[in-house]
């Protein structure tokens, strides 16, 4: 389960000549490899396998992705950006998964379940014969530890726990046999099906850790790979620090296809580090790499090159998930080792005022990012949720672009004008930093629009760009910004996907994280609304609850929302058994892929 990751976008650095030629020997031996000694499942089949319904394929071949960044750790429960979360969706499994393509929830781990008459109590039926990718077996135990001793531990801060509560109260998990497992919540939960689907972690090899009150750091990244288990379709083969992640097979997984042959089909999946977006590019059209997401500024070029050369396929998925936007820091606390706030007095003063905002929101050109960046293939973004949603509010209050409504906006909140610059009331000049992460050169474009736009208000606006695990560092730990330009992205089409944004003691509640209680009467309402939302299955109620969270977030603008573009995706024509959602990830069924080269 991936749900609202941290966008660090295409960013980084150009890879070295010697790179390139080390992951080409690297790709190379891999598929000499395959060629050469093509897999033999030897492990027993399991008892109750989950049957692909995919065409057939065969075996062998290296898949070769893009990463935008190192990941920064290897533990699921502790990831929230997308540099990790994108490895670790092979490396593990949950007890149910979401079909993006339906978007109804299916067995994983779990092959059925049933709900009793009070629609609180579940009773999991998991797959016999299931193992980890070390050899050991999957059962109950595990299930129970990773609910009980990590999800539900006080000890362990995780932003897993946010969807996996009601009123703070937490589930009930208890083991009927080795195969039965039972999950009681406190209240009736409507999302229950898609986020129980959490990644179940082994007991065997993660016990000591928590028990030692050593989890959170556990699997990083310097972790020997044959430490870090699970029963995804892959598993860490090797970790080379501003290179590569390499994943190779799991020769015990629990799909196979409907000849009986056991999943993935394909050999190995390679994430190099790429973070500079042209790069990524130019390795896609040489070769290098098997799939790109394209930018919208190169779909007429990529189409025109797919129909000289015609050895990929590009595809327009619509609408994207990611939201880009920034948020002004409204953290009012201090640091604990130097005593010095977070953030200056006279600027927490400004960020904090409703009208700042909302004059900030009216200054920013929107069109001008889609037609001068984006040429036209985005659309503005005015809440969390996008308008293709089922869950959008069209009642939300939107800022068009209007310098002199922002104009009076700060006038009204009792900022003054003089030679060309925002004063505050004390006679401030008003000056702050906008920091964005290295590499993405369309937010680093946005950001160098946004800040013309507001120097258009008098501001003295300054663009800094940072390298992307130091951005997370500021978000999530030193609190040591004015302003972050970023993005979210969601993997679940439900309002509880986003708690841990909305609620005001979440993770990801960017603007003032972990708050030990509501700062603003608006955020006090919002947490109302996002539990009260939580507690019956009636659709209709649980949207009209979430369309007053988004009025509010549309009159309060703790975001300052810009816009969200379309997805095109470029892939190799020989991959077969591809299947794209029109949201979601483009790679939820990869266990069925296969090379039409590779035999």
């Amino acid at each position: 389960m991936r749900l609202w990751s941290v966008i660090a976008g295409k960013s980084g650095m150009h890879l070295g000549i010697f790179l390139f030629t080390g992951l080409a020997l690297l790709v190379s031996n891999c598929g000499k490899r395959a060629a050469r000694e093509p897999f033999v499942d030897r492990n027993p089949p399991v008892q109750d396998a989950d049957v692909a319904p995919d065409p057939v394929g065969h075996y062998g071949g290296v898949f070769k992705d893009n990463s935008t960044s190192d990941p920064k750790t290897f533990n699921p429960i502790m990831a929230e950006e997308t540099s990790s979360t994108q490895i670790l969706g092979f490396i593990f499994s949950g007890l149910t998964r979401l079909n993006p393509k339906t978007q109804k929830v299916e067995p994983a781990l779990a092959k059925s379940w049933e709900v009793a008459a009070d629609q609180k109590t579940w009773t999991f039926h998991l797959r016999q014969g299931v193992r980890w990718n070390d050899g050991q077996p999957f059962t109950a135990d595990d299930v129970l530890f990773t609910f009980n001793e990590i999800i539900y531990n006080p000890k362990v801060i995780n932003g897993v726990i946010d969807l996996l509560q009601v009123d703070g109260k937490n589930f009930k998990v208890e083991k009927i046999d080795d195969f039965t497992v039972r999950i009681t919540t406190p209240d009736v939960y409507a999302p229950f099906l898609i986020f129980i689907g959490t990644d179940i972690l082994p007991k065997h090899k993660l016990k000591k850790a928590v028990d030692a009150g050593v989890f959170e750091s556990t699997w990083s990244v310097s972790t020997d790979p044959k430490e870090i288990v699970g029963t995804g379709p892959y598993k860490i083969m090797k970790f080379y620090s501003g290179q590569r992640t390499v994943l190779e097979r799991n020769p015990y997984y629990w799909r196979v296809d409907t000849a009986g042959k056991r999943l993935p089909y394909i050999d190995h999946i390679i994430f190099s580090v790429v973070s500079d977006a042209n790069a990524m590019l130019l390795r896609f059209l040489a070769g290098e790499s098997d799939m790109y997401g394209v930018r919208p500024e190169e779909v007429a070029m990529v189409r025109d090159i797919q129909v000289k050369r015609k050895d990929f396929e590009v595809v327009d998925r619509g609408p994207s998930t990611s939201r880009s936007f920034f948020w002004f820091n409204l953290n009012p606390g201090k640091n604990k080792n130097t005593g010095a706030p977070f953030v200056p007095s006279q600027k927490l003063a400004w960020f904090s005022n409703v009208k700042f905002r909302q004059a900030v929101a009216h200054a920013v050109n929107k069109q001008g990012i889609i037609d001068t960046i984006m040429l036209g293939q985005a659309a503005p973004l005015h809440s969390m949720e996008g308008e293709a949603s089922k869950w959008y509010n069209p009642a939300i209050k939107k800022y068009e672009y209007d310098l002199e409504r922002s104009r009076a906006l700060l006038v009204e909140a009792g900022f003054t004008f003089k030679d060309s610059k925002l004063l505050d009331e004390k006679g401030n000049v008003v000056s702050f930093t906008i920091f964005s992460n290295k590499g993405n050169n369309t937010r680093e474009q946005m950001g160098l629009i946004v800040v013309e736009d507001l120097k258009k208000l008098g501001m003295a606006v300054d663009f800094r760009l940072i390298d992307f695990n130091a951005l997370v560092q500021k978000i999530s730990d030193t609190y040591d910004y004015d302003c972050i330009m970023l993005g979210l992205t969601s993997g679940a089409p439900d309002p509880a996907s986003g708690l841990s944004v909305y609620m005001s003691n979440g993770r990801m509640h960017q603007w003032y994280p972990r708050q030990p209680k509501p700062a603003t009467p608006w955020e006090a309402e919002i947490d109302v609304l996002m539990q009260s939302q939580l507690k019956t299955l009636d659709e209709t109620k649980r949207k009209q609850m979430f369309d007053r969270v988004q009025l509010i977030m549309t009159e309060q603008m703790p975001y300052i929302y810009l816009v969200t573009p379309r997805t095109y995706v470029a892939y190799r024509s020989k991959i077969k058994n591809i299947d794209f959602p029109p949201q979601g990830s483009e790679q939820w069924n990869f266990d069925s892929w296969y090379m039409e080269d590779v035999q």
